[in-house]
């Protein structure tokens, strides 16, 4: 697991699937906007320039050609072509000027000034040659002409607000259905949060995660799969937590069992023995006739000797004595004391942080916690050569489940050559299963950035000395 987390570390954070989705859709959208904006912008010139042309024909054909028939002279004819210009209002797509036979500029058509961007009038603008048109007077003559000048800019002010609006409507459009989408989307993804955490529960050791009924039937589904799984998995947990619990039970009488009848069965003869083989050796030195087996008797004395001894230590590894005549307590503090001179490597301060007022949690219980300490302190003294170790007990501790639990830490400053880690060995697997055995849990691992030191952690319910129910 360690490499594939270094790596993952590596490649950086990854980008959460909800974001992914609502960039997919930010991305799309915009880029819907901007492909109907510029397929708007291209089509501008060519609507431009069918207004202008449609325009212009109709703009000289109501332009008189002859002055109007009521005007009496030349003069009179030129005032009401200038009054009739003047009174165009509201003319588009063209400019009409009016001049007089010999040039001079006698009115124009008033314009509206509409505002066009810059770059929409010089990349759209095409100047175009203006059309004449001549004004017969009453004697038959041409007294004037008009001046009809195509103008672009009118029509392009006129594409480019409803583009502006057009463009607009869109983009609100855009926004509210990325909006919808985005908002879906995450409502139909939210339940994988709760599936992420009911797996991330489950692999936590929290046996009871649970995923609720969901509206969707797929996504209700899988959730039903999820219990289901997670009901089997507690179920084989449970029966296999029974099956190491009475395992325990079973090895802790057994080796009590044997350490009392070896005992008070085999002790006592092994030291009744010692008393008679010192006489017989007393014997043969004041007899000259017994010499010769003086040397037997005196071997026999020192095997007896190397038996007792051998004997209390297979007594000691069968079933703590301090546990009966100290206490828990009191013989994890003995424990404390004896070990700078015990074991392997050099010694190494131990300190037992041992808060409360408590002497033994159980039978079964007192002698866990005793020999799973008495492991890490061995493992401690065996792999990290420590110069300190701290045990630390804790009474207030909780379990997941709000039960009362005792959490008991081992933590050395030992710096391992090489990769400064130890080895997983038959003791912490015995610890780990022994911890499942009584309903806790078991953790160890490197304690600080060097990687030397090392923590173990051990929390055990307070009622583990209750076993559970047969399944």
């Amino acid at each position: 697991m360690l490499p594939r987390a270094g790596q993952a570390a590596r490649r950086g954070p990854r980008v959460r699937l909800k974001t992914r989705l609502a960039l997919v859709v930010v991305l799309f959208m915009s880029a819907f906007v901007v492909c109907h904006s510029l397929l708007q912008l291209l089509g501008v010139a060519e609507r431009a320039d069918a207004e202008n042309d449609g325009a212009l024909p109709w703009v000289l054909t109501l332009l008189p050609d002859r002055s109007p028939p009521v005007a009496r002279d030349e003069a009179e004819a030129l005032e009401r072509l200038v009054h009739l210009v003047r009174g165009i209002d509201g003319i588009r797509h063209v400019r009409i000027e009016l001049h007089a036979a010999d040039g001079r500029l006698l009115a124009q058509a008033p314009s509206r000034a509409r505002a066009v961007p810059g770059w929409l009038y010089r990349w759209l603008a095409k100047p175009q040659p203006p059309v004449r048109k001549e004004v017969q007077g009453p004697g038959g003559r041409a007294v004037a002409y008009f001046l009809v000048t195509p103008s672009t800019g009118d029509e392009l002010a006129e594409i480019w607000e409803d583009f502006i609006r057009n463009t607009l409507l869109v983009m609100g459009l855009s926004l509210a259905a990325m909006a919808l989408i985005v908002g879906s989307t995450f409502r139909a993804l939210k339940p994988l949060d709760r599936i992420r955490d009911a797996l991330q529960a489950l692999g936590d050791g929290r046996r009871g995660a649970r995923l609720p009924a969901f509206h969707n039937p797929e996504v209700d589904g899988i959730a039903q799969s999820f219990n289901r799984m997670a009901a089997a998995l507690e179920a084989a947990q449970a029966q296999r937590q029974t099956l190491l619990r009475r395992l325990v039970d079973s090895d802790e009488n057994t080796r009590r069992t044997v350490a009392h009848d070896l005992h008070d069965e085999l002790s006592p003869y092994l030291v009744a023995l010692q008393p008679l083989a010192r006489t017989l050796d007393m014997q043969c030195a004041t007899r000259p006739d017994l010499a010769d087996i003086g040397g037997t008797a005196r071997t026999l004395i020192a095997h007896q000797s190397r038996i007792l001894a051998t004997l209390r230590n297979i007594l000691t590894g069968l079933h703590p004595p301090d546990l009966e005549t100290l206490g828990l307590r009191e013989a994890l503090a003995r424990m404390a004391a004896q070990a700078p001179a015990a074991g392997e490597g050099p010694p190494a301060l131990v300190r037992l942080h041992a808060d409360g007022d408590w002497q033994g949690f159980g039978p079964t219980l007192d002698v866990s916690i005793y020999r799973m300490v008495q492991e890490c302190l061995t493992n401690a003294r065996r792999h990290g050569r420590p110069g300190r170790i701290d045990i630390t007990f804790d009474t207030d501790a909780r379990l997941d489940d709000g039960r009362p639990a005792l959490r008991i830490t081992v933590a050395n400053d030992g710096v391992r050559p090489g990769t400064g880690t130890a080895p997983a060995g038959l003791g912490s697997l015995g610890m780990r299963d022994r911890c499942i055995a009584l309903g806790g849990s078991f953790q160890g691992g490197p304690a600080g950035a060097s990687g030397g030191s090392w923590r173990v952690e051990i929390c055990l319910p307070l009622d583990a000395d209750h076993p559970p129910s047969k399944p």
